[in-house]
């Protein structure tokens, strides 16, 4: 038993210093960097804190070309300088990169920018008075200045910044390494790679046909990286486009995106994307990646196209197979340490079964008449069609209380085709009352989003830019306030919180139309300051602890807030003691 034990492990240490030696190996020439000066690129805190957002990850408007690391929603913890160099620029914005500086490297050729920063107080001296000179004497709303390179230098790992929660998202610090051809992968620097041993998660497959067949399959999970489709065969024809939905669990846990996507036929490449690099302009192009119109950033859905993004292009041609001809297609989802998870498609070819032909009409109606989409002067890649299907009524499982369904309801699928931009949508009918407006049922992550609308006594016109079930909808669900998840909790470390105010937090949510500008915070009865955070979901108060001079014991702090609909809550209540 122990020989077994001991041979066991000789193996294991074999086996993955073995890995790591081809890892090492193997993504340095892919990177573009030579591997010696990748070793000079260092992690950029005093702290391993676990990666939470991950290269090339999907964003509402664009592609994520860094790295996000987590802090646990608390602001301060010190930003170290990945390599010697110089601040090159820096920047503020109310949105966006928040607070951000960029560091350069002229020896190695690298850009490293840092942003949603607290403040840039480190070791170099002067940085954040500058900041401060320039928030207080430029434009309100933010800067942007360029330094000479003799400005500001740096050394390798001295602090330059503390972490904080600027522009957009929770506390977390994002980092992005550059140079003058693109953007790359943090994760493939030896300082960042992963202590990583869990494969990706493959979630779904797509799979439509330039006949007009199409295919939605859920998989089940067989073992670990390995996947299976829940019927004995896939039948379709013609020229097939395949997409894979799934994401990667890194050290942070959340749902990441993955670093390689692959299909092959008999071990034989037909479709590989390797996210170890990409070019400023294929990062501004998130649809050659992604179907934009099936994944989505909160929650997390990735879905990948197998297949270049363009009308021509396909992922598999079958039209010239026999009929009944069965061919098995891999779809291979891996992460930057090299774990990867498979499902095997089992494809028979029906040269019989044609649903459509193709069409070139940008504009699709429901049988009725009611429902109109017009895709005109949009980007357009495949050349099947919209499907409009009418529902009396909503599936009970989308249905939850106090959300009232008000007309009849209509499933858009697309068939080899997708969109990008925001299509136009008509539907007729006259609804009145403020608190109807027009919802989609997004069915890739199981939610209620209400559209972007005008309307007027004859229909609504609203704006469409992903799949799912459509619908005028009552909103009369009340939002709720409540004392956020481990309320005792502190927002910010000890060297950038304010000693002189205590700080309140009270999280507030609503499940229909969304939580309105019309916020009422009452102190001891009279209107108070507040912030909204919008990305925590929370209603923030500072209150000044020179109150205690006055030998009162507690404090009483009421809170009402308002949805879109109309909808108010009840008044929370909460008792202060300073």
């Amino acid at each position: 038993m122990l020989e077994t034990i001991k041979q066991n492990t000789i193996y294991r240490v074999i086996k993955y210093t073995s890995f790591a030696f081809i890892l090492l190996n193997s993504v340095y020439p892919l990177l573009g960097i030579e591997s010696e000066i990748s070793k000079k690129v260092n992690w950029p805190l005093e702290m391993r804190l676990p990666i939470s957002g991950s290269f090339a990850e999907y964003r509402n408007s664009h592609l994520h070309m860094g790295c996000d690391f987590k802090t646990y929603g608390i602001n301060g913890f010190p930003v170290l300088s990945v390599f010697d160099g110089f601040v090159s620029n820096m920047s503020y914005s109310e949105f966006g990169y928040g607070l951000s500086i960029i560091l350069s490297s002229p020896s190695l050729n690298l850009n490293a920018r840092y942003a949603h920063l607290n403040d840039l107080n480190g070791d170099a001296n002067g940085l954040e008075e500058l900041n401060h000179s320039l928030r207080l004497l430029g434009n309100p709303s933010g800067y942007n200045v360029k330094l000479k390179p003799e400005m500001v230098t740096v050394k390798s790992k001295s602090k330059i910044a503390r972490s904080g929660e600027t522009g957009s998202g929770v506390s977390h610090l994002h980092l992005e390494l550059y140079d003058s051809k693109g953007y790359y992968n943090p994760l493939n620097f030896p300082d960042f790679i992963q202590n990583d041993t869990t494969p990706p998660v493959i979630q779904s497959i797509f799979i439509d046909s330039d006949s007009g067949i199409t295919h939605s399959l859920v998989l089940k999970k067989k073992i670990e990286g390995e996947y299976e489709v829940d019927i004995p065969s896939i039948k379709t024809n013609g020229k097939i486009k395949i997409r894979v939905a799934g994401y990667d669990f890194m050290t942070s846990r959340n749902r990441n995106n993955v670093y390689r996507i692959a299909l092959k036929n008999n071990q034989k490449v037909i479709f590989e994307k390797v996210l170890d690099q990409m070019s400023h302009k294929d990062a501004s192009h998130r649809e050659n990646l992604y179907d934009i119109n099936k994944s989505s950033l909160s929650p997390a859905v990735y879905v990948y196209n197998l297949f270049t993004q363009s009308n021509s292009s396909f992922s598999y041609d079958l039209s010239e197979l026999a009929e009944a001809q069965k061919i098995i297609l891999r779809v291979e989802l891996a992460d930057a340490s090299g774990n990867i998870s498979f499902v095997n498609l089992p494809i028979e070819v029906n040269h019989s079964e044609i649903k459509t032909e193709k069409v070139s009409q940008k504009e699709f109606n429901s049988e009725d008449g009611t429902l109109t989409l017009d895709y005109s002067g949009l980007q357009i890649v495949g050349d099947g069609t919209i499907e409009i299907k009418k529902l009396n009524k909503i599936p009970e499982e989308y249905n939850f209380p106090g959300f009232l369904q008000i007309s009849n309801a209509y499933e858009i699928k697309a068939i080899n085709f997708s969109w990008k931009g925001d299509a136009k949508g008509l539907l007729k009918g006259n609804f009145p009352n403020k608190d109807d407006d027009i919802y989609i049922f997004d069915t890739a992550f199981k939610q209620w989003v209400s559209l972007s609308s005008k309307r007027n006594q004859k229909h609504i016109q609203f704006s469409l830019t992903r799949l799912g079930i459509i619908a005028i909808m009552k909103d009369k669900t009340p939002p709720v306030i409540n004392y956020p998840y481990l309320v005792n909790r502190d927002f910010n470390l000890p060297e950038v919180k304010d000693p002189r105010m205590l700080e309140k937090f009270y999280a507030i949510y609503d499940r229909g139309s969304g939580i309105s500008g019309d916020m009422k915070v009452l102190f001891e009865g009279i209107s108070y300051p507040f912030e909204y955070d919008k990305d925590r979901g929370f209603i923030k108060l500072e209150i000044p602890l020179i109150l205690k001079k006055y030998n009162k014991s507690f404090y009483i702090i009421q809170i009402q807030i308002q949805d879109k609909a109309g909808n108010k809550s009840n008044w929370f209540t909460d008792v202060v003691t300073l």
